[in-house]
């Protein structure tokens, strides 16, 4: 048990994720970190747990909640961070791409949220941060089901914190542009592959959606998450705040 607030977050153990449990870490949170890679052992933690595991498997979420609930006996904060993509033309993408990405995406924010709700709302309070996407709200080519997912998510997102209001619960969501992590560096990757084209020209061409021409750290979103889960954002639910340097407003 502890008296620090405790922050969970999965998608842990690179990018976005990764910046966010450090963000949470350095603001004095007892941090349990979730990831599906080996490497969210690594993280250095002041005081947290680290559990790898596949968020879109409900034994692994529920065995990591009963560790988080026997360590420190509070969630003050979720953020769902875990994600997958297939760049792929639709008819080129099979069955198996679409439910990976739909249980990961979606069924593993929806499965994280299962299992954080009892302790939340014993305690009648807490924040949740779910991590959307610049594709939940524009069309982008071969991206047809991360961002049909992604939208899902912000839709989710929406409901719930309807559903939570009464036990002073907020529920927020976060959509990055293009920021610099493994998997868009990887989506570019592919790009150049199929186009022929330089990795470096094909990310210039991606980093000109942005206003300022350049893609984000991740710790530039942590930021915006770690302000949404504080007290500071205490009259903020249900809204999905897009860190996408313009990109939707241009």
């Amino acid at each position: 048990m502890t008296d620090k607030k405790v922050a969970v977050v999965n998608g842990a153990a690179s990018g976005i994720g990764k910046a966010t449990a450090l963000q949470f870490d350095r603001e004095g949170y007892a941090v349990a970190a979730f990831d599906i890679q080996e490497s969210v052992h690594d993280l250095v933690l002041a005081d947290g747990i680290t559990f790898q595991g596949d968020v879109a498997c409900e034994a692994d979420v529920a065995a990591f909640f009963a560790q988080v609930e026997e360590k420190y006996g509070r969630v003050d904060v979720l953020n769902c961070n875990a994600g997958v993509v297939v760049v792929k033309p639709l008819e080129d993408t099979d069955y198996d791409d679409f439910m990976r990405v739909a249980t990961v995406n979606l069924g593993g924010t929806f499965l994280f949220h299962k299992y954080a709700l009892p302790t939340m709302k014993r305690q009648r309070g807490g924040a949740i941060v779910n991590l959307g996407s610049v594709s939940g709200h524009v069309g982008q080519t071969q991206h047809a089901i991360y961002g049909a997912t992604k939208g899902a998510v912000i839709a989710f997102t929406r409901a719930v914190a309807w559903e939570l209001a009464e036990y002073n619960i907020r529920v927020n969501s976060v959509s990055p542009g293009s920021i610099d992590t493994p998997m868009l560096r990887g989506d570019i990757q592919l790009e150049s592959t199929r186009t022929g084209l330089p990795f470096e020209e094909v990310k210039a061409e991606r980093e000109k959606e942005q206003a300022f021409c350049r893609w984000a750290d991740p710790e530039e979103v942590a930021e915006v998450i770690c302000f949404l889960a504080s007290d500071k954002a205490s009259f903020v639910t249900g809204a999905d705040w897009l860190v996408d340097c313009g990109w939707v407003a241009k």
